[in-house]
């Protein structure tokens, strides 16, 4: 049984200086993680549920203080990682905030001070790209925890960076903040992808210059799709990342946007049966009208 300042003795520790993963207590999915990640998963949902019945104001409150939080801490943590590291170099091919989940520091000011399209653009993302992405790192924080434990900076950060979407996501989603069910148009399927497209154009400049790295995976380069972007061009590779990413924006707003359009067809369909009703009973009665007026 560690003690607790053994726990927290390489906190602040790079990973070029750490002993194997496998003598560090906290790393991925041992005990003391999923003990940690179950804590901080109940915190997490129940002062969500909390938060979301309060008004809007102390809502957006809320999400500025947490957007704050993250610009604070995610270029300290730029900056620990490039200075504590073993060489000081700042690796341009990974550590720039040019992930699906950084999109959140860039989509929060339309969230917090936007109004109409600009809020649902903000929202959306955070409750579709934002929030499958967040819960993927969150569940599974490989890219971390594979050298890290999770009782040290990088752990906290990014248990605490995914988590915050998450927050917020789940926030939006039980308050009403925004809804699914607001889709009616075309455009409001594509609106939520708009953050994740400005983004991909930096990422891209970064992905296809000297650097030459893989950022919001576009080269297919990372993780299991390594094998698919070895064989794809890329071209390709960008083509399909792209309409998977326009898809995970989309698919959450797919079913009321389908059931509108079924329910405006109907409409219209009802609207178009009553008047021809309405055409025929018109020339049912003008001979009987005429009839009678002459008669009469």
């Amino acid at each position: 049984m560690k003690t607790l300042s053994e726990l927290f003795s390489h906190f602040f520790t790079h990973k070029d200086f750490l002993p194997p993963a496998s003598e560090i207590a906290g790393t991925l999915f041992t005990p003391l993680h999923f003990i940690c990640a179950g804590i901080l998963l109940v915190l997490l949902v129940t002062t969500a549920v909390w938060v979301a019945k309060r008004r809007e104001k102390t809502i957006r409150t809320v999400f500025l203080v947490i957007w704050l939080a993250t610009l604070i801490l995610e270029p300290t943590k730029i900056v620990w990682e490039t200075l504590s590291g073993a060489s000081h170099n700042f690796e341009w091919g990974g550590i720039l905030p040019l992930y699906p989940c950084s999109i959140f520091m860039y989509a929060m000011p339309f969230v917090i001070f936007g109004r109409g399209r600009l809020r649902y653009m903000g929202c959306g993302y955070v409750c579709t790209l934002g929030l499958l992405g967040a819960a993927v790192n969150f569940f599974y924080p490989a890219n971390i925890l594979s050298n890290y434990s999770c009782l040290s900076f990088a752990g906290f950060h990014t248990f605490f960076f995914h988590g915050a979407i998450l927050f917020c996501a789940l926030v939006m989603l039980i308050s009403g903040y925004h809804s699914y069910k607001s889709a009616k148009t075309v455009w409001d399927l594509l609106l939520p992808a708009l953050p994740a497209l400005a983004v991909s154009v930096v990422a891209n400049l970064v992905n296809f210059s000297k650097i030459g790295s893989d950022y919001m995976f576009f080269k297919l380069n990372s993780f299991f799709m390594a094998p698919l972007g070895a064989l794809l061009p890329d071209a390709v590779s960008v083509l399909l990342v792209y309409a998977i990413y326009l898809f995970i924006h989309a698919l959450p707003y797919l079913p009321c946007y389908i059931r509108h359009r079924l329910l405006t067809a109907r409409g219209l369909h009802a609207s178009h049966v009553l008047q021809e009703n309405n055409s025929e009973l018109k020339n049912k009665e003008d001979p009987i009208i005429e009839r009678d007026r002459i008669t009469h």
